[in-house]
């Protein structure tokens, strides 16, 4: 089964309908399920999207749709570590060339290790470190 690593900005835009790439992020994932992906994201990706949507607005539908994604099989989270930050954030030290978030940093850790190479997402830095974007 081929795997695809999500990136907050493609939850954040599944889940906010009025987020320019939410039809677009709508088709993609649709497609890759219908290919059968299994998506891997992290805890770290998780507190990233629930950051970005903790407005009054948005904060119910985030935490609805982050229970949703512990609850799916379709979905492996890799639970937050110190080892995974350790590993990111040395990551962040060493590429001050880059304009890279910690988070960024420890989404490439993950997806090196497990040998992922695309990314359902729209954050050019994914394409710096080397990855597939798929948004």
């Amino acid at each position: 089964m081929p795997e695809i690593f999500v990136d907050t900005v493609a939850w954040i835009a599944l889940v906010n309908t009025r987020d320019s790439l939410h039809e677009k992020a709508k088709e993609v994932f649709a497609n890759l399920r219908r290919r059968n992906y299994q998506f891997v994201t992290t805890e770290f990706v998780f507190l990233e999207f629930a950051n970005a949507l903790s407005a009054p607005d948005f904060r119910a539908k985030a935490a609805i749709f982050i229970e949703g994604l512990r609850k799916s099989a379709e979905i492996e989270i890799i639970p937050a570590s110190s080892e995974l930050f350790r590993l990111g954030f040395e990551l962040y030290k060493n590429r001050s060339d880059k304009e890279w978030s910690i988070v960024d940093c420890i989404s490439f850790i993950v997806m090196e290790e497990m040998k992922i190479s695309e990314a359902f997402t729209e954050d050019h830095h994914f394409e710096q470190a080397g990855f597939i974007k798929l948004l």
